[in-house]
Parts: C-alpha cells; structure tokens; sequence
C-alpha cells in the first residue's frame, strides 16, 4: 500500500496567496467539516450542507458499467450539483474519474477501464479525516481486478479546502502500482489519446473555456493550452471550475481534450500508445487540482496554480504488503 504524505516547499508561497486572496475576499468564517459513510461511499459535508460524494461501492445502471472509485456528486458553493453520472450521451461517464481505455497484462488487451468492461474497482481500505476547520482528506486504496485477480493497487487522496466564502479547492492524488507482469495502460486508439483525469461537468449552451492567455476554442483532438483551464458560465471572470494539473510531469502529455458539450474534459496521457507501469519506485503518480469558484481572474488562478505545484508528496513513500 502506497501511503500518501505531504509537505510544502515554500510556506511563505501558501500564505501569500491566501493574504492576496483575502484582500479582494471576505473574509473566511470558521467551518464544520465532517464525513459520513454508508454502504455507498464517503459523503463530505460542510457546515450541514453536502459538497462531495466519494463512490465507494461498485454502482451500475440496469447492469451496464459498473463502476466505483469515482466522485459524484460534486457541488458548486450554492448548493448545485456540478458533474454527472451515467449522462444519456456517454453512459460510462462518471462524475470525477480517472481512467484509460487500454489496459494490457504481459502484452495482452484485458479490460476496457473507459467503458468499464472486464474489470473491478474493489475498493479495500478508506480512512477519512478531518484537518482543521478548513480542511478534511480521504485516503483509499483500490485494486483494480481482472479475473478475479488484483493487477493494478491504486492509492487515492482526496484533499479538501475550504479557501474563501466564495471558493473552494479538491486535490485528487493517485499513485498506480502494477500487481501483475508487465501491466501498461493507454488512452483511445485514435488520434484523440484520450484518458487519465477527466471530470465529467456539467456544461451549458454558453460554456467558456480560458488558460492563462485569454480563450480557448475546443477541438476535436487534443488542443494546446497551459497547465490549467478554467471553464466557466460564459465569461473569464463567471462562476466556474478551474481544472490544474501538472502537465510536465505526465508521461506522454497529449494535451486537452476540451468539449462544448456532451463530454468530460480530460488532461490526456499517454495517448494511443500505451506505457508500462513501472514496477518499483516511483510508481506512475499525478495530481490534479479543481478550484470551484464564483469569479476568479487570471493573477489570482496563477497565484493558485503556483501554490499547486509547490506542495508535493514526499519521495520516501512508505510501503507495505
């Protein structure tokens, strides 16, 4: 089991975006963060009113695409849901997920993780926290089975916090350690390479899509942007969900794949050609970041997005059978 710990590089960093933040903000009162469980999944609430559901148990619609391990719901700050699960367009679509289309044993295709065919996410161990007034985690461990036999242990942190009155930022972690020979993953064979993280949002006829350099026109394939997106209402400045990532540190960067309507939107890696798990370490990790906001500008999205990327997971991952 890959067992997830923090650090910051640079507190300093952290404190001045939150008193730049607060400036243009008012200020943040104190919160009540609790989890609660039930023979679904891991629900967070806040201050009595509901913001993530993590999916534990395998769920299905009329027995097609089962599928755990996922977020959903996912709400905004007014209490709106802001992801979807089973959409009438692409039944295997999940609220918050991260998969691929191409997983491979030892040179053989044995699932389709994307559509969720020949494979199980059993979910084996899950501890939950509560940091400070702010801040609540979760912590999972996921085997990914084929067969009946584990292939892939997956460790997942979630990280919550509660920033301002008017935003909040979901840190999703995964580490991917292979069980089996030779397990390697990949995205869509075609051009397009799609897979990994790929929230599944809720889109409106006016959707607007912007990176640090102004906006973005989605594209059938992948398109060029920088290593965040904020996809709002209409405007740059709108209530929206700001996606970060780390795209340097994924292996075979694609890309995004970003579309208007009907789909997730997805930071793609490692494309149609699949990559192999590394068996020791450090496994395949990536982090991802959402900034659910009601009006952010571009400084202050770089100033978050330059926080991001300071704090990372230690080196000596503790590890155990």
């Amino acid at each position: 089991m890959i067992e997830p710990t923090f650090r910051h590089k640079d507190l300093l960093a952290s404190l001045l975006i939150g008193i730049l933040y607060c400036l243009n903000s008012p200020c943040l009162i104190a919160q009540q963060l609790s989890w609660t469980a039930d023979d679904q999944g891991y629900e967070l609430t806040e201050n009595g009113e509901t913001r993530l559901f993590y999916q534990r148990a395998t769920k299905d619609k009329d027995g097609q695409y089962p599928r755990a391990n996922y977020i959903h719901p996912l709400y905004d700050l007014n209490g709106d849901v802001i992801t979807e699960d089973f959409p009438e367009d692409h039944l295997h679509h999940r609220g918050i997920f991260w998969t691929w289309h191409q997983l491979l044993v030892d040179g053989k295709r044995v699932a389709d993780p994307w559509i969720s065919d020949g494979i199980v996410w059993e979910v084996t161990r899950v501890e939950t926290s509560v940091l400070s007034e702010e801040m609540a985690a979760l912590d999972a461990q996921i085997n990914w089975v084929v067969d009946g036999e584990p292939v892939v242990e997956e460790s997942l942190r979630l990280h919550y916090e509660r920033v301002d009155p008017e935003l909040y930022r979901l840190t999703v972690e995964v580490w991917l350690k292979p069980l089996a020979k030779k397990v390697q993953i990949g995205g869509s064979e075609d051009p397009k390479g799609y897979g990994g993280f790929s929230p599944r949002i809720r889109l409106t006829e006016t959707t607007g899509f912007f990176d640090q350099n102004g906006p973005v026109t989605p594209q059938e394939l992948p398109v060029a942007g920088g290593p965040w997106m904020n996809i709002t209402q209409q405007g740059p400045e709108d209530p929206g969900v700001v996606i970060l990532g780390e795209p340097d540190r994924l292996p075979s960067y694609q890309g995004w794949i970003l579309r208007r309507k009907n789909s997730m939107q997805n930071m793609a890696f490692p494309g149609r050609e699949p990559i192999t798990l590394s068996e020791k370490e450090p496994y395949l990790h990536f982090r991802n970041q959402l900034l659910v906001h009601q009006g952010l500008q571009t400084a202050e999205i770089d100033l978050f997005y330059r926080d991001f990327i300071q704090t990372e997971p230690t080196t000596d991952q503790a590890l155990a059978d």
